[in-house]
């Protein structure tokens, strides 16, 4: 293994990676074990996004506008995603990187100094959509070390192109307001929506890239772990409930990321007081109804073969946590919902409110966020009554 650079040395003290550390076989997503391991049961979940096989409850937030507004906001990811399911037993976008792009031109755009290139980047990445963009070497230790078919449901290895050397890690916020309603089928309208944006954003960026001469394949879940990568590119730290944990918009995010070989400036990791806010505030761990989240220290202990081994954090049991969206039939997401970095904040006391959570008086923070009654839910009726005249 190549000498470490000094990210790869923050992310192996940040984590205490062991040497016994390996890369994560796709095949152990518990997404993909519903489909080859018999201990994993999906039950309906996935026949789900079919409307033509939602099964409505009584609970609200459930109904038959809820179910076709979520299956809406997933129609071009799926769409797009599953182009070449039946010919090549592809998922882009989650098994698969996208295949999209059209060819580039035969020369290169005239070269540009690494700082300058990266700027240029950030711009047109935020110009398509992303609400922060951050650059990172590809450390392969988050490279999949086997790529899943979700047709045969066999594993090969994943043969990433060395020469892409760069990550440009995308950041999309979710609808704060929608995500109020965790857990319900309305709310899975503002993942499926966060999906379709993170598509669109990551495959324009990619063709931009080919345009410009160079090569460039645009990720969602797929090829490798996004949260390492997006903590080495300087964009969030890692919470307690094992999502990344922005400074722009919390938790409530999802991660896209374009590989490339245009040479580019890298960025620093930052450490703006995350973990010590999660050593002192469990609130995901005691909101969550499976109990699938770490209320004690960080572990390298794995709960089972859905995690990652050799490495020392909060680890989320990913088939307790699994388990419950299936009975609901749609993602949870109250993790997110209860977290005190979860804000709108395009309010000024919000920001203020973050900036004592990265401080000594992190505790007031949290018993302010208690006594205001952030995280509460809100009902999906509400949703929909909030524009009504």
């Amino acid at each position: 293994m190549p000498t470490p650079t000094p990210h790869k040395s923050y992310l192996d003290r940040l984590f205490d990676i062991k040497g016994s550390f390996k890369s994560f076989n796709q095949k152990n997503d518990i997404f993909n074990r519903a489909i080859w391991d018999d201990t994993v049961d999906p039950k309906h979940f996935f026949q789900s996004y079919d409307i033509a096989n939602y099964k409505p409850k009584k609970a609200k937030g459930f109904n038959h506008w809820d179910f076709a507004l979520r299956n809406a906001s997933w129609h071009l990811t799926d769409v797009v995603g599953e182009m070449k399911l039946e010919s090549e037993g592809r998922v882009e976008g989650f098994t698969d990187y996208y295949s999209i792009q059209t060819p580039g031109p035969p020369e290169k755009a005239p070269s540009l100094p690494p700082e300058e290139a990266a700027q240029r980047i950030k711009q047109v990445a935020k110009f398509l959509g992303a609400g922060s963009v951050g650059i990172c070497e590809v450390d392969e230790r988050w490279i999949y070390s086997h790529q899943f078919r979700r047709d045969t449901a066999d594993a090969q290895e994943l043969d990433f192109p060395k020469h892409l050397r760069y990550a440009i890690m995308l950041i999309l916020p979710m609808d704060y307001q929608l995500g109020k309603t965790f857990p319900s089928a309305l709310s899975g309208a503002t993942t499926g929506l966060g999906y379709a944006a993170s598509l669109n954003c990551a495959n324009m960026l990619a063709q931009f890239l080919t345009n410009l001469g160079y090569e460039a394949i645009a990720s969602l879940n797929d090829t490798a772990l996004s949260i390492p990568m997006a903590i080495q590119a300087g964009l969030g730290e890692y919470g307690r409930h094992g999502l990344l944990i922005t400074p722009d918009f919390g938790p409530n995010v999802r991660i896209a990321k374009v590989f490339t070989d245009l040479p580019l400036q890298i960025d620093e990791p930052k450490s703006f007081g995350v973990k010590q806010f999660c050593q002192i505030c469990r609130k995901c761990a005691e909101a969550c109804p499976p109990r699938a989240i770490n209320a004690g220290e960080p572990s390298d202990t794995p709960p089972n073969f859905s995690s990652l081994s050799g490495i020392r954090k909060w680890t989320v049991n990913a088939e307790k946590c699994f388990k419950f969206w299936v009975n609901m039939n749609t993602d949870c997401a109250i993790c997110i919902r209860v977290c005190p970095y979860n804000k709108d904040y395009t309010h000024w006391w919000n920001r203020w409110g973050i900036r004592l959570a990265n401080s000594p008086l992190r505790r007031l923070m949290l018993w302010l966020d208690n006594k205001l009654g952030f995280g509460q839910r809100v009902k999906p009726e509400n949703w929909w009554q909030r524009d009504k005249g």
